[in-house]
């Protein structure tokens, strides 16, 4: 199978900044026939990594990559998310789930299909690879009967296992006793480990293993789904970081005075309510998206501390004149608790103010010689190959001031 390399514009293999090597960030990735990737590498990864591009330039499969990266031999996780999170956990039905794994290979001329995510982290010379085989099963034969075997029987005539029941979410909730159809099986080597995993639908919840590192991946919504702001509540008071969580929101929201779940008198989870600086208590689902989201994605930072997040769409819902603050703060928290970032934007508008929020006059980064900040411009060539074009964020906001260079592909 020849492979289609990816031509790269600009990939400054130089020096990782010192953050990155300290903390045992990512430092170069490397993507072999995931989603519409044949090969993309991407090298001098920093502490935030802003990605532009066109739709369906490979934005979004950069971050389900490196999350399922990030997820290692526990790769349940990374299924739920690269299949089931896409739709809102919407599957019509047994080959609806198939297609949409079957959809994670670029290729599919052979069995059984492989995808692999290898990347290096720090100053650290070894790869840490993943690799992953699936052998689709006689199920999922209908979709494509050429590559994976005879077409099976009739949908409506097949009879289910009696012996193969499973508790699965209909709805995230929503707790439904159905019988599964096997899938396919699943094998994933990581770090010199392998484990093999039956694929159902519904999907089976395997036993958790060890992550290779911490990551959370938000999509636009992710701040709307059922009971995302209890969750996010309940982390932080366990944790003992209610009180922090407050301080950091009010930052973006001065009016803040104090955060709050009142129970319902049946003793059923009541909502979240936002007591603002009068004593007027508002429930969190009142206030706008952007609102609810800082709450969601601010929580998540500070729940998953020296973690990965991948953020799509980071500037969606938050009002232009926020934009500045919202860069700052990200800066800030990338910092403060360690974490790495990987986001994904369309707007100019939110480009300039996050460079010059960090740059200009008033930036936040001052020294020249420890940019955390990458700019990635992804796009695709007359031969429909994808190219990658890096700057570092001081030589993206210099680009953009002197030239008025357009970063988004």
């Amino acid at each position: 199978m020849a492979k289609n390399r990816n031509k790269k514009l600009r990939q400054d293999k130089g020096a990782l900044s010192s953050a990155s090597q300290k903390q045992g960030l990512y430092s170069s990735l490397k993507i072999n026939n995931f989603r519409i990737f044949d090969e993309l590498e991407l090298h001098d990864l920093g502490k935030i990594n802003l990605f532009f591009g066109p739709n369906n330039s490979g934005k979004t499969s950069i971050l389900e990559a490196i999350f399922t990266h990030a997820c290692g031999l526990n790769i349940i996780p990374a299924l739920r998310h690269t299949t089931l999170t896409r739709q809102d956990g919407q599957i019509s039905g047994h080959f609806d789930f198939g297609e949409k794994i079957l959809n994670l290979f670029k290729n599919k001329d052979r069995l059984p299909l492989e995808f692999s995510v290898s990347a290096k982290v720090g100053s650290n010379i070894k790869d840490y690879i993943l690799k992953t085989a699936f052998w689709p099963s006689y199920e999922l034969a209908n979709l494509d009967p050429l590559l994976i075997g005879q077409p099976s029987m009739n949908y409506a005539e097949h009879k289910y296992d009696d012996n193969t029941i499973n508790q699965i979410t209909k709805n995230e909730y929503s707790l439904q006793a159905v019988k599964t159809l096997h899938i396919g099986e699943w094998n994933a080597e990581f770090g010199g480990k392998s484990h093999k995993f039956v694929i159902t639908f519904p999907l089976i919840r395997e036993i958790s293993l060890q992550p290779f590192k911490l990551g959370v991946m938000s999509d636009i919504l992710s701040h709307r789904q059922i009971g995302a702001d209890l969750r996010i509540f309940s982390y932080l008071k366990r944790y003992g970081k209610i009180a922090e969580f407050t301080a950091e929101m009010q930052q973006a929201f001065k009016e803040i005075h104090e955060i709050d779940m009142i129970p319902y008198p049946d003793g059923q989870n009541g909502m979240i309510y936002i007591e603002i600086s009068d004593n007027q208590r508002i429930p969190l689902h009142v206030f706008g998206d952007g609102m609810r989201r800082w709450f969601f994605l601010l929580g998540q930072m500070i729940v998953y501390q020296n973690a990965v997040h991948c953020i799509e769409e980071i500037d969606s819902t938050f009002h232009p004149g926020a934009h500045a603050l919202l860069s700052k703060l990200l800066v800030n928290y990338a910092e403060k608790f360690e974490n790495q970032l990987f986001l994904t934007s369309h707007s100019i508008e939110f480009t300039d103010a996050f460079l010059n929020a960090l740059y200009g006059e008033n930036g936040v980064i001052i020294e020249k010689n420890d940019d955390p900040v990458r700019i990635f411009t992804l796009g695709h060539s007359q031969e429909n190959k994808t190219e990658i074009w890096s700057l570092s964020g001081r030589e993206a906001f210099e680009k953009r001031q002197k030239f008025g260079l357009d970063l988004r592909g």
